[in-house]
């Protein structure tokens, strides 16, 4: 008894030592669907959950990390109640969001991958971490009431920056902009245009006879 009071006296020390914003060398124990195990301290694990572990959109922990890898990591929080911890890997790599209004100013046309498409419109990848939304009002210049009927997942689109947003990490896109209006739009303007004006001359004619 007085072995495992030590012990625990022990593990209560080293957990008392942990700060949230501290950096520690740890050990990849365990992937699990929603994220990644990983020791900081012997004894003590912590969770990476899994939106913590690559600015990229990350559809399972092995392709990021391998269970028994050395890796550094970021305490997030701690919770003294349930003894949990919360760890960040991506926090300790570049945040490509960083200085993106400099990278994609307004008005610029870009290039990109259709990463997701939803009922509201298309995400667009930039670049590995950085997405943006296409509305389904930007998507062409008809209207589209499906956005999987113009775009579908991993498809290269070009797109004008419509909007930045660095702080909450939002960019609005547009396809429409970065393309030119097909000719049939313009077509049925000039036909009602054309219309009026021919029975007037018409109409003017027999006048001007007699």
């Amino acid at each position: 008894q007085s072995e495992s009071g030590q012990i625990n006296t022990a593990w209560e020390k080293l957990f008392g030592s942990l700060e949230v914003g501290q950096v520690h060398k740890a050990t990849i124990r365990k992937l699990m669907e929603f994220g990644a195990f990983a020791e900081i301290v012997p004894g003590i694990d912590g969770l990476i959950h899994i939106s913590q572990l690559s600015w990229d959109r990350v559809k399972h922990p092995s392709d990021v990390l391998s269970e028994g890898q050395q890796v550094e990591v970021k305490i997030e929080k701690i919770d003294p109640d349930t003894r949990k911890i919360g760890l960040s890997y991506r926090e300790l790599q570049d945040n490509p969001w960083n200085n993106v209004t400099t990278k994609y100013p307004t008005g610029t046309m870009v290039s990109g991958t259709v990463s997701r498409v939803a009922q509201f419109g298309a995400f667009v990848k930039l670049e590995p971490g950085v997405e943006g939304l296409v509305h389904i009002s930007e998507l062409a210049h008809h209207r589209v009431h499906r956005a999987d009927s113009v775009v579908k997942e991993g498809q290269d689109v070009e797109v004008k920056v419509l909007e930045v947003d660095e702080d909450k990490q939002r960019i609005s896109l547009s396809m429409k902009a970065a393309m030119q209006p097909p000719p049939e739009a313009t077509k049925p303007e000039e036909a009602e245009d054309d219309t009026p004006e021919e029975p007037r001359e018409l109409a003017v004619a027999p006048r001007k006879g007699p």
